[in-house]
C-alpha cells in the first residue's frame, strides 16, 4: 500500500496474535479505553517518536552533550569517590 494512500472507509483490523490482543486488551484497560482507542492511540504516539525522534546513536549524544554541561557547570569534585558513594577507604559506611 501506499504509504499516503487515503484510506476512504475504515476497514476492519483482526489481531490474530494471541499475544498482540492481550497487549492491546491491557493497554486499554490501564487507559479506560476500547480496543480500537488503545491501538490508535499507541499507533500514533509510536508514530510520532518515529517521525520525530532520534536514532540510538543520537539520543546517545545528546544525553552526553547534556552529562558534560552539567559536569562543567558542577565545577570540580569536593569529596572522593568513596565519600560520594558513602565508604571510608576501609570499604565501611561513613
Amino acid at each position: 500500500m501506499n504509504k499516503h494512500a487515503k484510506i476512504d472507509k475504515p476497514k476492519q483490523l483482526n489481531l490474530k496474535d494471541a499475544e498482540t490482543y492481550e497487549l492491546a486488551a491491557e493497554l486499554a484497560a490501564l487507559q479506560g479505553d476500547t480496543l480500537s482507542g488503545a491501538v490508535k492511540t499507541a499507533l500514533r504516539e509510536t508514530l510520532e517518536r518515529e517521525k520525530h525522534g532520534l536514532s540510538k546513536g543520537e539520543r546517545l549524544k545528546r544525553m552526553l552533550e547534556i552529562a558534560h554541561r552539567y559536569a562543567r557547570r558542577a565545577g570540580p569534585a569536593r569529596m572522593t569517590a568513596e565519600e560520594a558513594i558513602g565508604y571510608d577507604e576501609n570499604g565501611l559506611p561513613t
